[in-house]
Parts: C-alpha cells; sequence; structure tokens
C-alpha cells in the first residue's frame, strides 16, 4: 500500500497551480496563511473556484495553491505524506483509504450526486451492451476502485436482477477513458462532467443512463480530505478552509450560471460543451444520515469487513 501511494506521488504532482485571485481589501497578502489543495478537476469542486474568483478564501485569511492530480491514488497519497495540506476525492474512495490504515479523515463533503444527467455510463454507439444487466462479465473503467462510480453501476447493475461481483473494474484516468473505449481495450466507461460532456460531445459513444437512479438513497459524491498530521498541526488553517467552503459553496447553489461559467477555467473544456453540464448540489458538513447508508453499500459488496465509526471517518471540527 504505502509503495503504491508513494509511486502514485511522484507520477502526479508534477502540475502545481497556483490561482491568482485577486486584490483584497483585507486581511492584507502578507497575513495570508497559504494552503496547497490537491483537486480532481470535476464539477464537485467548482465552488472552490467560485470561492477564488469570489475573494472568499482571501476573506478567511486563505491563500490557495491548487495542484491538478487526476487519479484517486495520487490524491490520497499527496496528502499522507504531507505534500499537500487537503485533497479532493469521492466520499466512497476516502472511506476506503481510511479503513485501509491511511492517517486520514474527511474535513468535508462537497455534494450530493444527481440521479439524471452528471455521471453516466457510456459504451461505443454499436457495442452490444444495451443495459446495466450487459455490464456483466465486461471491463468498465472508472476512475477509482471501489470508488463512487464503481458503487454507482454495481447498485444499477443490481437493481436490474444482475451480479455486481461478475463486472470488472479498471481505475483510469477520465482523460484517457474515451479513447480506451473506441480501441476496444474496455467495453464501457464511467464519466462525470465536464468529462461526460466533453466525450459526448466527441461522439460515437451511447449512454446508458445516470447509475444513480438506482441507488435508494441521497449520495454523497465528493469530498475533501486531510492528513491526521495536518489536523493536529494546521487546525486553525482547516477551521477557515471549511468556514469558507461553505460560504463560496452557497453562493454557487444561488448562482448556477456564474458556477457554470467557472467550470471552463479549471478544466479546459469548451464553453459550449460547459453549458451542457449537470452540476452536482452542492453541501457542505457530513451527516452521518447520508453517510450510513453508503457505508452499509459497501459492506454489502464486500468492499469493507466491517462498518467503522463516524468518528473514524469525518473530523469533528475541534
Amino acid at each position: 500500500m504505502k509503495a503504491r501511494f508513494a509511486c502514485a506521488l511522484a507520477a502526479v504532482l508534477v502540475l502545481a497551480v497556483g490561482l491568482a485571485v485577486g486584490a483584497s481589501a483585507k486581511p492584507s497578502a502578507s497575513k495570508l496563511t497559504t494552503i496547497g489543495v490537491g483537486v480532481y478537476p470535476s464539477a464537485d469542486y467548482a465552488p472552490l473556484f467560485v470561492g477564488l474568483k469570489r475573494n472568499v478564501f482571501k476573506k478567511h485569511g486563505l491563500d490557495i495553491k491548487i495542484t491538478y492530480i487526476y487519479t484517486g491514488t495520487g490524491l490520497m497519497a499527496a496528502a499522507t505524506s504531507g505534500q499537500l495540506d487537503i485533497v479532493t476525492n469521492s466520499v466512497t474512495a476516502g472511506i476506503n483509504a481510511i479503513v485501509q490504515g491511511l492517517p486520514l479523515k474527511m474535513i468535508t463533503a462537497t455534494d450530493y450526486t444527481p440521479t439524471k444527467g452528471n455521471t453516466e455510463v457510456l459504451v461505443k454507439s454499436d457495442s452490444a451492451i444495451h443495459s446495466f444487466k450487459d455490464l456483466q462479465g465486461k471491463t468498465v473503467a472508472t476512475v477509482n476502485l471501489q470508488g463512487l462510480f464503481q458503487l454507482g453501476v454495481a447498485a444499477a447493475i443490481e437493481k436490474e436482477g444482475g451480479d455486481p461481483s461478475k463486472m470488472t473494474a479498471l481505475a483510469m484516468a477520465p482523460v484517457d477513458e474515451p479513447t480506451a473505449l473506441t480501441a476496444g481495450r474496455i467495453d464501457a466507461i464511467v464519466l462525470q462532467d465536464p468529462f461526460l460532456a466533453q466525450a459526448k460531445a466527441q461522439g460515437g459513444f451511447r449512454s446508458l443512463g445516470n447509475p444513480f437512479a438506482a441507488v435508494p438513497y441521497k449520495v454523497p459524491a465528493g469530498a475533501f480530505y486531510t492528513s491526521n498530521d495536518t489536523i493536529k498541526n494546521k487546525k486553525p488553517m482547516l477551521q477557515a478552509f471549511i468556514a469558507a467552503w461553505e460560504e463560496a459553496a452557497k453562493i454557487s447553489l444561488k448562482n448556477p450560471q456564474l458556477t457554470l461559467s467557472i467550470i471552463p477555467k479549471y478544466t479546459g473544456i469548451d464553453r459550449q460543451v460547459a453549458a451542457k453540464i449537470t452540476p452536482p448540489i452542492y453541501t457542505a458538513g457530513m451527516p452521518a444520515s447520508a453517510l450510513g447508508p453508503m457505508l452499509l453499500s459497501m459492506k454489502r459488496y464486500g468492499w469493507i469487513s466491517n462498518v467503522p465509526g463516524y468518528d473514524q471517518l469525518v473530523w469533528n471540527g475541534k
């Protein structure tokens, strides 16, 4: 485990992007606390960039320095090594990492997954796969093994009377998934906006739909994580970040057009493609009522042997 994460860290920590967020009257730049944040550039984290544009993080005394990382393994490696203070990842992937012994905690959820648009399973236009149940015995690419997308697909297969254990999941960066599908190296891909909208605009694919429509509970999608050492040594910084995120999430919810206009700036996708994105439902915190059903699903699929306690997974902020 440690060797795998060390290799991932070396491979992915190559693109550090310090975002300038404009001048702010107070606090002064000299008094800002620099905080390194690793981001998988999906729509889940758009409020981070809305907050940068609106100087929300500066208002809370923070100078955000962003590093883009395109795999869940790389994100967790960056946090556990101390290279970055905070990283994004799906809730399921974070749970798996913590259960496997990585010294991490979730500090806040970021959003809930919509049941229409946003996340879909794509196959080639001429594929013989026409339902989620048809994914039995097939290889499906997803950004994380035993992550959020795999959970959704498993639920969709199960709802149609299939056996999700008969599907093979393959971890792959989302930018590589459409090419691999076109080449026939895999049978299906799970993509989330903005990568989903980009792939659909490319053409040659057919959607099986949003697998989360089959999940019988509200699904927490993304989250921010930090290491136990960072909690111990940088508690005020983390508290300021959580407060700033909550404010930025509220702004994003109230101003959906602003949010959609921000997404092309950090993903690099075409504005016309970005306009077709289905944004998630942004939030802050992580209520036990949202986490509990997901943990039970993960246990049923054999991803975890026991349901961990809430305090094992989520920092209480104190």
